[in-house]
């Protein structure tokens, strides 16, 4: 009994006087009463976020043996990302004559994650030597990204891959399928006698040409204006008849439709061939097309023609050419009309087999045709290693922009990147265009380096000088919805009304007047946004927002619901954007998930 006695004796003045040696933690726990952080709610301006901390340090917990030192940091995941240290109160530099205002401003960046964080605000008190941790306060909850909605592009679990990027392209549609060969065939003076056709003639009437299929040959007979060949009246005609009897004994069958022609007492021919001619100078030619030009027959002005100093010249050189007849061959360039171009030209690639059997049109062609990316990319690596060229360069450019767009790997994702980057700066070096400065832009996009895509896409639109041109408007609404990332809501709007009014330029403009706070037109532009694609869920997503900005509930729920049911990725996003957090506790809101 007197030994436990004596222990409690020894026990009980150990215990006091370790107290009252011991920080009294709890005496500064008012000390952050009067600190917040200003705005109230964390946003997002560009690639960073800009805060005040503000408010006062009560003047009973200042002296001159007083340090007081301050370390925001914002918590988000398993993460925190340390804001500094400042100190608002130091005794030693500073009189404790009133309440010491706090106001310092901090900026720290964007990192992903950080919209379902909080910023607190830890402290510590220095007094005599002595340091005491003042319990840390939460000063904001969450973080406004709102601007990362913006549409362009971007891909999402549960939404369909967007094609991104524009192929340069031809336009095949104006162009004939058809190509012509021409022959002239030399006749003897007033004779219906040749030596035989061309040697060229005959390789394409016997061998064809590659791509090419014969589809019909066209033959003209003519004469010349000499005396022994306009005294023949038939002579053009039997001409002809001759040539097609020569032709059909080539070919070996008359399957190919063949048609004849003649032209008799007329100067058609012989202006082609003066045109062409070298001897004669300008002034000499000059009176010969006067004459041509004249109302009289044949035989006048071929009698006024025989007056001019230069006329013996011209029968001597010219007149034998016209004792002819001409053979057209009409050719279809079926490459260009077979579906299967594409699917044959990659297979032949894929193979490392030779492709001499298409042209550089045929592989552009091709290229377009191809519906699949590995098609493609194989056929505009084939462009550049033939011919390079600014459309091969792009397009190559475009094929690894969406490859990217379906990379899951990083490392490849971005190699993909960069390679698009390098093929966009190849086109506009070889020549420089707005749908290659665009795509740099769009690929610069991916990269998420915003400042460098905006200026690529804005030189893209001062490349295009057409107001109206629908590239430029295309181009105008990724420009639009980079300025609401760059935090330029009312240029945003500026731009996207220029844009071409789709489910996803008119999103983007009501979500850019949302953050200019300019909720009546936002509404406008949500509304139309659903109108034009009640699937497309973001509308939805944005009309709940200006509701929520209202105090709507019954809107809030209605529009929350619509836009959800669209998007798993909007779904995800409500419950920890911070729009709805005066909502997250109500049971309506919780009944939505």
């Amino acid at each position: 009994m007197f030994r436990k006695l004596t222990f409690f004796l020894w026990v009980i003045p150990l215990i006091t006087l370790s107290f009252y040696c011991s920080p009294k933690i709890n005496q500064y726990e008012n000390l952050l009463d009067a600190v917040f952080a200003k705005p109230e709610y964390l946003s997002l301006h560009r690639d960073s976020v800009r805060l005040n901390i503000q408010g006062a340090l009560p003047i009973r917990y200042l002296s001159t043996d007083v340090r007081i030192d301050f370390y925001p940091e914002y918590q988000y995941g398993d993460a925190a990302l340390k804001l500094g240290m400042f100190t608002p109160f130091d005794g030693e530099y500073a009189v404790p004559h009133s309440e010491t205002r706090i106001n310092r401003s901090i900026v720290f960046p964007y990192l992903p994650g950080m919209e379902k964080g909080k910023l607190v605000l830890k402290a510590q008190l220095t007094k005599k030597g002595r340091s005491y941790i003042i319990p840390e306060k939460r000063l904001a909850i969450g973080l406004n990204t709102a601007p990362l909605l913006a549409r362009i592009g971007q891909i999402t679990p549960d939404e369909p891959i967007q094609e991104i990027g524009r192929y340069m392209e031809v336009d095949f549609s104006g162009m004939a399928t058809q190509e012509l060969r021409e022959f002239m065939i030399p006749f003897y003076l007033g004779s219906t006698n040749f030596d035989g056709l061309p040697e060229p003639l005959l390789n394409l009437l016997q061998r064809g040409e590659s791509g090419m299929q014969v589809n019909e040959i066209k033959i003209v007979g003519l004469h010349s204006p000499e005396s022994a060949e306009i005294s023949q009246i038939d002579l053009p005609r039997k001409r002809a008849e001759q040539l097609k009897t020569g032709v059909y004994a080539q070919i070996g069958s008359s399957t190919v439709p063949t048609s004849i022609a003649f032209r008799k007492n007329d100067w058609f021919d012989f202006r082609l061939l003066l045109s062409d001619y070298e001897e004669l100078s300008a002034d000499e030619k000059e009176q010969f097309y006067q004459i041509l030009q004249t109302d009289l027959g044949f035989e006048d002005k071929l009698r006024q023609m025989k007056k001019l100093k230069s006329f013996n010249q011209v029968a001597r050189d010219i007149f034998p050419k016209m004792r002819s007849a001409k053979v057209t061959v009409v050719l279809e360039n079926t490459k260009l009309s077979d579906p299967e171009i594409s699917a044959n030209v990659y297979k032949l690639l894929k193979e490392n087999q030779p492709i001499n059997d298409f042209s550089i049109e045929h592989l552009v062609y091709a290229g377009q045709q191809a519906k699949r990316l590995q098609e493609r990319e194989a056929i505009y690596a084939k462009l550049i290693a033939l011919a390079p060229s600014a459309l091969s360069f792009n397009n190559l450019g475009v094929v690894y922009l969406n490859q990217a767009q379906r990379e899951l790997g990083l490392w490849q994702r971005n190699e993909l990147i960069n390679k698009a980057i390098e093929m966009f700066r190849q086109s506009n070096r070889d020549k420089p265009s707005a749908i290659a400065m665009h795509n740099l832009g769009r690929a610069l996009i991916l990269r998420k380096d915003y400042f460098d895509a905006y200026v690529a896409i804005s030189e893209a639109s001062g490349l295009e000088r057409d107001e109206n041109n629908h590239f430029l408007r295309y181009n105008e609404g990724i420009r639009g919805a980079l300025d609401i990332i760059n935090g330029d809501y009312k240029l945003a709007v500026i731009r996207l009304n220029r844009s071409p009014e789709n489910e996803v330029n008119l999103f983007n403009k009501g979500l850019a007047y949302f953050l200019a706070e300019e909720h009546g037109q936002a509404a406008v532009a949500f509304e139309e946004s659903v109108q034009v694609n009640r699937e497309f869920g973001y509308g939805f997503y944005g009309l709940a927002m200006i509701a929520a900005s209202n105090r709507d509930r019954q809107a809030l729920y209605e529009y929350l619901q619509k836009a959800i049911e669209q998007s798993a990725y909007l779904k995800e996003r409500a419950l920890y954007d911070i729009q709805f957090a005066p909502y997250r506790e109500e049971r309506e809101f919780m009944r939505l998930f």
